[in-house]
């Protein structure tokens, strides 16, 4: 075999290497994002068989409410009853309802307040579609009475008009704003506990759904971005069975189910190919998820109090310093009500990989560039980042500045973390320098889970990261370059080929 082709045989391994990986990132997300959209449907046909509402707001605490606060001249109290408003002049003061995704007030058009007053007053409705959209109002929704707890309020026959007095249809799918507007008298009290929208017929279900089973069928040659669906099947539906189309990535996916409930807020959407199963799934009980990371603690601990002088058992320390990230951004226990436990261990993990490098740094390595080329090096990924914006992104959006800011210090925590940390014990294990760029790289993606086109970015940017901190061990210049590219990528390519930034179950909203 000629000379040269033996030299280039490490190099076609190491791209093959790298190519697989792309591959098995892309592969986890979207068997992870079609196990998410298999656990949302489930819980979806529970609600609707058991007749309750797909969108209920208990109001518990001020951040139950859009700001966590009242808008107007009205103070809020949280009490084990409910949430008591007092208003001060007598004045209107208005309500907000968060909406974390569209509700349907057409097809759920009874709106019950659990609310009751100490003395009588008027209560209104606002709507608002879409945030470019102009907001609707009723002004005389209801009467407050203080003998009456509960209130029923049919949304399709009020009289609704805009802030100039043109009349406005009933309200339809709702994205962006529903709010409460009370006028009471200055000095009187107002307790809200709940709000539904109930629906005034059942909805039908049968009671096993295959993998074939679909009311509507979305074919991979459409675009998410263009398809709208015909006007019969508007008409026909309340709750659609809609199937996603065969081989969609993540991105697409998420991208379809969104769509989809832009028409139908309560559609039922189901992966290709995919039964869903009778019982619902459940995530890892509270108890377990606090036993697992005790566990891990205790085994941070024992392996601190273990340290000696040298790094004697490289891969433990890279195990115990990754479980803990991992375990929270790939196990999902990031989202809207982030895990306790999981928190906890990705803390635990990096106070304990501080106090090791603290006790015993196992490469050396600056925080500053000393050269101009530890500066540039870094750098490199960024005119990709915006080759990949030119071709595939938008206009660049604002981004604020203590934000900007913020991604630095993130970013620095990141590669300190993955260079620092991981890398510096992998250099001690006597894997070949080609496999430590790897396996740095590869966990470095699997920190972005289950974000796909992210993952693959990260391993791509990680790979070239992880090079030059093994050329010149500087951690600034290159936590540096990875905010740059990131907050590019975050104001100019998210949105199609990247979905978000958003990693772990943030990722699915």
């Amino acid at each position: 075999m000629p000379r040269a082709t033996l030299r280039l045989l490490p190099v076609a391994g190491f791209l093959a290497a790298v190519a697989v990986l792309m591959w098995c990132m892309g592969a986890l997300s979207g068997w992870i994002t079609r196990g998410q959209l298999i656990h949302q449907a489930s819980h979806d046909v529970s609600t609707l068989r058991g007749g309750r509402s797909p969108w209920q707001w208990q109001l518990r605490r001020p951040s139950d409410l859009v700001a966590s606060r009242v808008f107007g001249a009205a103070d809020l109290t949280a009490t084990p009853a409910g949430l008591v408003i007092t208003s001060r002049d007598g004045t209107a003061f208005e309500v907000g309802l968060p909406l974390a995704a569209p509700v349907d007030l057409a097809h759920w058009p009874l709106l019950r307040i659990d609310m009751q007053g100490n003395r009588d007053g008027v209560l209104g409705l606002i709507y608002q579609p879409i945030e470019s959209g102009a907001a609707c109002s009723a002004d005389r929704a209801a009467n407050v009475s203080r003998n009456t707890a509960s209130l029923s309020i049919d949304l399709a026959n009020l009289s609704w008009r805009t802030v100039d007095g043109a009349p406005c249809r009933a309200p339809d799918v709702v994205v962006y704003m529903l709010r409460l507007r009370v006028t009471i008298p200055a000095g009187s009290t107002l307790a809200l506990r709940s709000v539904t929208l109930l629906s005034l017929e059942r909805t039908s279900l049968p009671p096993a759904i295959d993998r074939q089973m679909a009311d509507i069928r979305l074919l991979g040659a459409e675009s998410s971005v263009s398809w709208t669906p015909d006007s019969r099947e508007l008409a026909r539906y309340r709750a659609p069975m809609v199937r996603l189309p065969e081989g969609a990535s993540s991105e697409a996916m998420l991208l379809w189910r969104d769509r989809v409930h832009q028409y139908w807020p309560a559609a039922i959407v189901l992966p290709f190919g995919q039964a869903l199963p009778t019982d619902t799934a459940s995530h890892m009980p509270t108890w377990l998820d606090a036993g697992v990371c005790g566990l891990y603690l205790a085994w941070l601990v024992w392996l601190a109090v273990r340290q000696r002088p040298g790094v004697v058992r490289p891969w433990t320390e890279v195990a115990a310093i990754a479980f803990g990230p991992l375990w929270l951004i790939a196990g999902l226990r990031w989202g809207p009500d982030p895990s306790v436990a999981g928190i906890t261990a990705f803390l635990a993990a990096l106070i304990y990989g501080g106090q090791s490098e603290w006790r015993r740094r196992p490469v050396e390595w600056s925080w500053w560039g000393r050269t101009w080329l530890d500066w540039v090096y870094p750098l490199v990924p960024l005119p990709v980042a915006a080759a990949l914006t030119l071709a595939d992104g938008h206009h660049l959006l604002h981004l604020d500045v203590r934000h900007i800011l913020m991604y630095v210090g993130w970013a620095l925590l990141q590669q300190w973390a993955m260079l620092a940390l991981v890398m510096g014990r992998l250099e001690r294990t006597g894997l070949p320098r080609a496999a430590i760029i790897l396996v740095t790289a590869g966990l470095f993606g699997l920190l972005h889970t289950p974000n796909g086109a992210l993952m693959q970015l990260c391993l791509a940017a990680e790979l070239w990261w992880a090079w030059s901190f093994m050329r010149a061990p500087r951690l600034v210049p290159i936590a540096i370059a990875h905010a740059a590219c990131a907050l590019l990528v975050e104001s100019g390519l998210t949105g199609h080929l990247l979905r978000s930034l958003e990693v772990s179950a943030r990722f699915f909203q």
